[in-house]
């Protein structure tokens, strides 16, 4: 917050206007330490870089410089009005403005749409801090033409309603169910940031609650995923938790979520913790076997008790590269060369390690090589 305010003065040093607005707005009226700031300003973005010595044009085209100062960084943006939005995406054209009414009027719901002087003094033109005290989520202006501006406000609004644990607006709901299927035009990869931090928040079932209520999952790749019943549904934290429990539930692979471009990662983490979860007893090998995200996803999915990171960082050892031996070693006592025995081998012993049969030490594990491996040949 300091670091906003100082560039707020000397913008205003300057002789131009400037607000901190939107999220830190809100957060901050919340009584929550806000986590990125945004000055709106009426100067044009070469006016800004003129002002400060180091920025980033991280939006110019839409008006917005990264000023860095006091090893942070606060994202100032010229007060602007949009034109049309004729692919439900994103507006055709972008107009500077002097005017922080103007600015504010454009954005989507009244608790992001209020502003703050330096001297925290609020700037709220459309009940912002009302629907803050209602817990509400309720568009600016004609809910129908924010959406229509861009249809991701709908998921937006939905992935507010589970952040803040808030109602949304009936008008704004209403609003939502009449537009759903403009969800459609929207890139996929967005869509998906919005459904993975619906996912993770406190609150998700309601925002889940909001989104079949609205018919908003008819028109979500694989939505169908998401009319499950979530009443059991344990949000860790993690997004992965969430699309984790819509396969479980449903009895699909991970496959299913294709139309979601998960990355590899993503989808590996998911089919391993699927298996974790089908597993009835879990023993050392389980720990040793499934990493630990995707052992406490399992675990969350299940129910299951128990300390995973605990089991997991007990084991003797805890990847195949930290056995005393290699594929190397067991060649040199064999005099074999390498082949399908040698990954079963090393399995072999490394099971017999994490079940503490036998001594993670090269002299011991050569013993048992030579005396039970080349003994039964």
């Amino acid at each position: 917050m300091k670091t906003a305010i100082e560039v707020i003065l000397k913008l205003k040093a300057s002789g131009f206007d400037a607000y901190l607005v939107g999220g830190a707005v809100r957060d901050f009226l919340l009584g929550e330490n806000p986590k990125d700031f945004d000055v709106a300003t009426s100067a044009e973005p070469v006016q800004v870089k003129e002002i400060f010595k180091r920025t980033v044009d991280t939006g110019i085209q839409h008006g917005t410089v990264l000023v860095l100062m006091n090893g942070s960084g606060v994202e100032v943006t010229t007060f602007r009005t949009e034109g049309n939005y004729t692919d439900n995406r994103r507006p055709d054209s972008v107009e500077f403005v002097k005017s922080l009414e103007e600015d504010l009027k454009r954005r989507d719901f009244t608790i992001n749409a209020m502003a703050m002087t330096e001297d925290l003094e609020l700037v709220d033109l459309f009940g912002g801090q009302k629907d803050l005290e209602r817990k509400l989520i309720k568009a600016v202006g004609q809910p129908d033409e924010r959406f229509q501006e861009d249809a991701l406000r709908m998921l937006r609004a939905i992935r507010f309603s589970g952040q803040l644990n808030f109602s949304i607006e009936e008008q704004t709901l209403a609003a939502i169910t009449n537009n759903a299927a403009l969800i459609q035009m929207i890139a996929v990869e967005r869509i998906k940031i919005e459904l993975d931090k619906i996912l993770a928040n406190q609150h998700a079932r309601r925002s889940i609650a909001y989104m079949n209520q609205s018919s908003l999952t008819d028109y979500l790749p694989s939505g169908g995923l998401f009319r499950t019943d979530w009443k059991n549904f344990k949000p860790t934290g993690d997004p992965l938790s969430g699309w984790l429990y819509a396969l479980w539930w449903n009895r699909k692979e991970v496959p299913a979520l294709a139309g979601f471009k998960l990355s590899n990662e993503e989808k590996k983490t998911l089919g391993k913790a699927l298996e974790a979860a089908a597993i009835e007893e879990w023993n050392q090998w389980t720990f040793y076997r499934f990493t630990l995200r995707q052992l406490e996803l399992a675990a969350a999915l299940t129910g299951r008790g128990g300390d995973p990171a605990r089991q997991k960082s007990g084991l003797p050892i805890q990847t195949q590269s930290d056995l005393a031996v290699d594929g190397r070693d067991l060649m040199d006592w064999s005099g074999k060369k390498a082949g399908p025995w040698l990954k079963e081998l090393l399995e072999e012993i490394e099971q017999k390690v994490i079940f503490n049969e036998l001594e993670n030490k090269k002299e011991n594990i050569k013993e048992w090589f030579l005396s039970e491996y080349n003994g039964n040949e």
